[in-house]
């Protein structure tokens, strides 16, 4: 998350960079979301009575970072493309940055649930409440302020937005899961 925000916030060459270790984490994202895959699998043969609440909890948690790597590869679509087009105003720019930065520490806290889930739904809650904030803000810079917002530039800040909602959410059933799972 944190590669593609930076590439959606900039479309100089360090975008391109951005993009590029955005394409790298992906890829070690899904090997993980496979790795551990594999490993339930591999449990469900020896599997003891409390292990099934373990295997439905992390299959959970991989298929939400699944639906993540999917949401941040679209978001670094929408970064590729924008090089060619208008840019955002910086204001706008600035609200989607934030909210990518929000994702991206949302992200961490779902991944630490399951090691320490002491205050971690207090954690998810406060980051889900600023995402909506800022998602009203975007809206308003987008739809009330008196200059006018390129409507590529538009479109493009609020499908991020979209997209950063979702895995907000996403975000907050990982946690859930993973913590859920910790206290078994």
């Amino acid at each position: 998350m944190e590669h593609v925000t930076e590439a959606l916030s900039d479309s100089g060459p360090s975008a391109a960079d951005a993009l590029q270790a955005a394409e790298k984490a992906l890829y070690a994202l899904r090997r993980a979301v496979d790795d551990q895959a594999l490993a339930i699998e591999e449990t469900r043969d020896v599997a003891p009575a409390g292990a099934v609440r373990a295997i439905l909890a992390a299959a959970q948690v991989n298929a939400d970072a699944e639906c993540v790597a999917g949401l941040a590869k679209r978001l670094a679509e929408i970064a590729g493309s924008r090089p060619a087009r208008p840019a955002m105003p910086a204001e706008v720019r600035a609200v989607v940055g934030r909210m990518g930065r929000v994702c991206a520490d949302l992200m961490v806290t779902a991944g630490g649930a399951v090691a320490t889930p002491a205050g971690t739904e207090a954690r998810i809650e406060a980051a889900g409440a600023e995402v909506g904030r800022l998602r009203q803000r975007l809206d308003h810079l987008l739809l009330h302020e008196p200059a006018p917002v390129d409507v590529d530039a538009a479109l493009d800040a609020a499908l991020a937005c979209r997209y950063y909602s979702h895995c907000a959410e996403l975000a907050g059933s990982m946690a859930r899961h993973a913590s859920g799972q910790a206290r078994q």
